[in-house]
């Protein structure tokens, strides 16, 4: 005997969920010159004699929209962003209030940010995968690719670079702006009225020292560097011994006062740990006799 079962199915109407908000891009503009710079490397610049890539380095005020700093090099550094924030800040004799860099490896690293806090300059790095926020640059790289480099038949190193400047003079000083109803960028710089002190503007290769801690020498009269004896004259065992990295290399400071400097640490240490046997055995620091050592710029 078979028992009949009685099945409901109940039929759910499909509920549609309204499409996502669309994002909402809120523009911004400084009301100063120099209050914040963008910085980023146009990366498609492939050189036809050599086969690779060159990079323009730039630096481009927001409220101007001059370029700042403009430069041409085949393997830019964080080191290279430095001086090129040192450059641009005695040539417009400013410390700019921010900085907006992407997440690449030039415009990240502990030597930017002391260089930054040091200054008083506030370090900022755009959100990954919004490139909106150097939006303004991107752009203007987009007219740098068709009003300069396109002008060229081939893209030649030594020639890109040196007709560079020249290019960024007309860009801020004759060629109108859309954002600024079409008149140059030189109108807003000489909007300027605050000028950085001589003495800072002259010490800033010092404000760029990240501090690494102390060490004690050890039995062979040596610090330890890299995993490798670092050797600095005249040192005592268990004497101590400060490090700060520097935009000239590895400064070391004894107890009384010397100051030692290993010039190619930042070489040194990007080699890779499998390569690290190929290091020298011993690490010679030479004599470094000036002072670098900077003042907070800004209270």
């Amino acid at each position: 005997m078979f028992t009949l079962t009685r099945i409901t199915v109940h039929h759910h109407q499909n509920t549609q969920h309204p499409p996502p908000a669309p994002p909402v891009w809120r523009f911004y503009q400084r009301n100063h010159p120099h209050s914040l710079w963008h910085g980023d490397l146009f990366e498609k610049v492939t050189l036809t004699d050599e086969d690779r890539t060159a990079y323009q380095l730039t630096l481009m005020d927001d409220y101007s929209r001059a370029y700042v700093y403009c430069d041409l090099l085949r393997e830019p550094t964080q080191n290279d962003t430095i001086r090129a924030m040192i450059a641009a800040m005695r040539r417009y004799q400013t410390i700019p209030k921010g900085v907006v860099f992407d997440n690449g490896s030039q415009f990240k690293g502990y030597l930017l940010s002391a260089f930054c806090s040091n200054l008083g300059i506030r370090l900022i790095h755009s959100s990954v995968r919004h490139p909106q926020t150097n939006g303004k640059l991107e752009r203007a790289f987009r007219d740098d690719r068709r009003e300069y480099y396109d002008q060229f038949d081939e893209w030649i190193f030594d020639e890109l670079r040196q007709s560079l400047p020249e290019y960024v003079r007309y860009r801020n000083e004759v060629r109108g702006h859309y954002a600024l109803d079409g008149k140059p960028s030189a109108t807003r710089l000489a909007e300027q009225n605050w000028f950085a002190l001589p003495s800072v503007l002259n010490s800033l290769e010092g404000f760029a020292r990240h501090p690494l801690g102390s060490t004690k020498v050890d039995l062979s009269c040596c610090i330890r560097v890299l995993g490798r004896n670092g050797y600095i004259p005249k040192l005592r065992y268990r004497q101590s011994v400060s490090l700060n990295e520097t935009l000239d290399g590895l400064e070391a400071m004894t107890e009384d006062g010397r100051v030692y400097l290993l010039r190619n640490y930042r070489r040194l240490k990007q080699v890779p740990s499998w390569h690290r046997d190929e290091l020298p055995s011993r690490l010679n620091f030479e004599e470094y006799g000036e002072d670098h050592c900077p003042r907070i710029a800004v209270a």
